[in-house]
């Protein structure tokens, strides 16, 4: 009996995941370029773009100035002329410089021309709290879902780092990649052969039966480390990676909420105008009041660089556990 070929799988870290989906990218796509601060030679901040200075160039892979708002501009720019460009901010706080650009061109630009011109401009950014201060720890992720034109996409595992950004750098318009400062030194398995992950489709990390945690990004760690806290008190969590923000897969978080009943979201920015509030909000639409529902985000305070109080201000999974408490017991 004959058997099915078994895939090869191969360890890498978050960081190699994603130098490793540019590298096959650019060799296959000669209009892709890199533009940011440190992502030559020194092979960006995390190291994300180590190796592919010497492989392609500095043609290819250019070193700019601090200045955020001419980075984005030059992208959405080079990008409408026929380029694929790939804008690192190395802060996502950083990407409030460069919004007019991403906004008000790169994302409308179909729309203003009927769609004769395109803008497949990838801004890579990094967000989360890692005791850098009030300035280098936002996520602002909600800020930039509710731009038409702009899709938005936060990987929290090495496979998907790698098969996100392959998707992005195939996009027809612009693309905000979002990166957590806690997951490039995180290691996991991925297929040796290349693996596409579509925009638009959440996966199920953890299977369960009495609440469901749609989340996404670092906190996909905290919601798993909750989970096996409340496994021992006979809890059972579902857990889904939303991964793609804009578009969001709301029909896998309706069928497991409601499979479960209960639907908590998490996510590390502020739950004002907050990713839980689009999805709670869609998911009670679509299911009505069958469904209890509750957010955890971070508190609405400015997340500080005293370690003491940044874990105060982030979610972790104790107070996961403790929402998902109180909201089983409602």
């Amino acid at each position: 009996m004959s058997r099915e070929p078994q895939t090869r799988v191969v360890k890498l870290f978050f960081r190699e995941a994603i130098a490793r989906a540019l590298r096959e990218e650019m060799a296959r796509d000669e209009r892709i370029v890199i533009l940011g601060q440190d992502v030559g030679s020194f092979g960006g901040s995390y190291k994300e773009f180590l190796g592919l200075y010497k492989q392609f160039g500095a043609a290819r892979v250019r070193d700019t100035p601090v200045a955020e708002a001419s980075m984005v501009g030059v992208g959405a720019g080079a990008a409408a002329a026929g380029l694929r460009p790939i804008v690192s901010i190395t802060y996502m706080d950083f990407l409030m410089l460069g919004l007019d650009p991403l906004v008000n061109y790169a994302a409308k630009a179909r729309y203003k021309t009927g769609g004769q011109l395109r803008v497949p401009l990838i801004v890579k950014t990094t967000a989360g709290a890692k005791g850098q201060g009030v300035a280098h720890s936002q996520c602002l992720e909600a800020w930039l879902m509710s731009v038409p034109g702009l899709k938005v996409v936060a990987p929290s595992t090495p496979a998907d780092a790698y098969g996100l950004m392959k998707s992005a750098l195939r996009e027809s318009g612009p693309v905000v990649y979002v990166d957590h400062k806690r997951l490039f030194p995180m290691a996991g398995e991925m297929p040796e052969d290349e693996q596409i992950t579509p925009f638009g489709l959440a996966k199920y990390l953890r299977r369960g039966a009495d609440v469901t945690i749609a989340t996404y990004s670092h906190m996909t760690q905290v919601a798993l480390a909750a989970a096996e806290a409340l496994a021992a008190e006979g809890v059972s969590c579902e857990i889904i990676d939303l991964r793609s923000l804009a578009p969001l897969d709301l029909a896998t978080v309706c069928d497991s909420a409601g499979r479960t009943g209960a639907l908590l979201t998490l996510e590390e920015g502020q739950i004002v105008c907050g990713v839980g509030a689009e999805i709670a909000f869609r998911v009670r639409e679509k299911l009505g009041g069958a469904v209890r529902i509750d957010r955890v985000g971070a508190l609405a305070a400015p997340v500080s660089s005293n370690p003491v109080l940044e874990a105060a201000c982030v979610p972790d999974s104790a107070r996961v556990a403790r929402a998902i408490r109180g909201l089983l017991a409602a």
